[in-house]
């Protein structure tokens, strides 16, 4: 079977982190994994992976004529058995593109929940209505999906990330400085701003903190320029863009999330897997992944204060006592989230 997996882009994000993930799968079946516009990182990783990529490099903008004809000329040479197309642009495109090329079995899914408007709403109900599923990472988009976009139940699926599980060491002990780590894009929706906020007060009452920070972003200037202004540049690390943040995490004492919005965050499974305590806003898959203070911590969207009373406890446990918090945590993604559990639901609607 011939399966084609449409992205808007192949560089780095959520989006690339699942595609470079799912394309680690060995089995029977064709995987070609197609950028409409530029590739990048994760494009690099998939070829590794001896998968066939394709980055076109058209122009992705809603609505583009040209866009849509050269996807429906690509297909229709492909000649796939499913397209499964991932995120708002390659959901428009790739859906119409592969209804006109008479694809037999067409997916959408929609990777959080999107701030769209009453046009875009409406745009993406007639879009839905031409695949046979529209996939989810979470509850919060299948309900998003269902009451804005329309879509039927029983075309709705719960498809969750998965995560690729290799043997890590174990995490190392804090020194006495307490190390808090994110791992994101840098953009607003993140709330970056909020944790610099709360660690400045939390360091304003002596505790000693040091919050690396990575990946990059269109927001990265401007949280510089607000560490700079909190006076916390001794005590913040930019890191960038690192593809493998595993070794910084298994160094950090808890990981943090701190999102207005969010679909499945792949960061937040990652940090729970090497073992680290994590804290996350209620946004997206979180409340269906962490259990408040037994495998993590929930925090209110949007609420500084809430979010310092948490991270001040997480500080003042014991290294004992976030370690064992952070070994639950690792428990439950490893039975959660592989990869095989993963193509299994995929092959479920793919079939």
């Amino acid at each position: 079977m011939k399966i084609i997996r449409f992205s808007t882009f192949l560089d780095f994000g959520g989006v690339e982190k699942r595609l470079t993930n799912v394309a680690s799968v060995e089995d029977e079946h064709e995987w070609i994994f197609c950028a409409i516009n530029k590739g990048g990182q994760a494009e690099k990783e998939i070829l590794l992976k001896n998968k066939t990529v394709f980055c076109l490099n058209l122009p992705y903008k809603i609505p583009n004529i040209k866009t849509l004809y050269n996807l429906y000329t690509f297909i229709k040479k492909q000649k796939p058995a499913v397209v499964h197309t991932s995120g708002a642009e390659a959901n428009f495109y790739g859906v119409l593109a592969a209804k006109l090329a008479r694809v037999p079995k067409i997916i959408a899914e929609e990777i959080g929940t999107p701030s769209q408007g009453f046009f875009g709403r409406l745009i993406f109900s007639y879009v839905y209505k031409l695949t046979d599923y529209v996939v989810g990472n979470s509850l919060p988009v299948l309900k998003y999906l269902k009451s804005q976009n329309k879509v039927l139940a029983k075309k709705l699926v719960l498809i969750p990330n998965p995560i690729l599980f290799r043997a890590l060491p174990e995490k190392q002990n804090s020194n006495g400085t307490f190390k808090l780590i994110s791992v994101s894009r840098l953009e607003k929706v993140k709330n970056i701003e909020g944790v610099l906020r709360v660690v400045k007060r939390l360091k304003e009452e002596g505790f000693s903190i040091e919050y690396t920070i990575v990946g990059s972003g269109t927001i990265e200037e401007d949280l510089k320029n607000e560490v700079e202004v909190l006076k916390l540049s001794d005590d913040v690390i930019f890191s960038g863009f690192i593809s493998d943040p595993y070794p910084l995490l298994l160094e950090a004492d808890a990981y943090i999330i701190n999102s207005f919005t969010e679909g499945f965050s792949n960061s937040l499974v990652e940090a729970m897997y090497s073992g680290t305590a994590s804290i996350s806003s209620k946004s997206g898959s979180a409340e269906e992944i962490i259990k408040h203070g037994l495998n993590g911590w929930l925090v209110e969207v949007g609420n500084n204060d809430d979010l310092y009373a948490t991270l001040k406890e997480v500080i003042n446990l014991s290294n004992e006592a976030r370690q064992q918090i952070g070994l639950i945590g690792k428990k439950q993604i490893e039975e959660n989230f592989s990869l095989d559990n993963h193509i299994n639901k995929l092959m479920e609607i793919y079939q």
